[in-house]
């Protein structure tokens, strides 16, 4: 299982990258944009639409990595006052809660990027952009961070069956001060893809 949550670690990292070439690329083409309309006085049609895209690909391309690393958001005043059992039972409902939500976003977007395909829609703009494009994109993210969120699930509940909480606090705990302080100092390689339960962090 650490092998696989490993390499599902290791293809969200990608993606990450990936999301941000997106989002490195719009900037640039905004940014170009700009400045010919200037000084130039002409306008790069299509700039804000293409930025448009590269947001909504790259924050979907993101959603795996953000579960794995537990990035999301949580609101914990009372859980550290909670016993044991019940930080681990909310850990993992808080989990399945937000892949509840996720799937219903891919349940949705599936019909949408069908409609999209099948009717062979176009955005209403100069470039006529194919939205199945984008939208295969945005979709795949949500379909990746499904199942990876499954995946993580599965391992949480087989660590407590096992009894082994350290390992839940690794996978679905809210990360405690000094793991933070960690992260926020230490630099990781891009080809560093072990998962921070393969790598033994608590």
């Amino acid at each position: 299982m650490e092998k696989l949550l490993a390499g599902v670690e290791g293809i969200s990292k990608r993606l990450v990258w990936l999301g941000g070439i997106l989002l490195i690329g719009a900037a640039f083409l905004v940014t170009v944009d700009v400045i010919v309309r200037k000084f130039f006085n002409i306008s790069l049609a299509g700039s804000d639409e293409l930025s448009g895209y590269a947001f909504g690909m790259s924050t979907s391309l993101a959603f795996a990595y953000a579960l794995i690393t537990r990035s999301n958001i949580r609101v914990d005043a009372f859980y550290h006052l909670f016993p044991r059992w019940a930080r681990v039972t909310t850990d993992i409902l808080g989990v399945i809660l937000l892949l509840g939500f996720i799937g219903l976003m891919a349940y949705q977007g599936w019909g949408i990027l069908m409609d999209s395909y099948e009717y062979g829609s176009r955005s209403i703009t100069p470039l006529r952009t194919p939205l199945a494009i984008p939208q295969t994109v945005w979709w795949f993210g949500l379909a990746f961070a499904l199942a990876t969120g499954i995946l993580i699930v599965v391992a949480s509940i087989g660590a407590v069956l096992r009894g082994d909480y350290e390992m839940i606090q690794r996978l679905v705990g809210v990360k405690s001060v000094d793991e933070q302080i960690t992260e926020e100092s230490v630099i990781e390689e891009p080809g560093d893809t072990g998962t921070a339960a393969s790598r033994g962090e608590t």
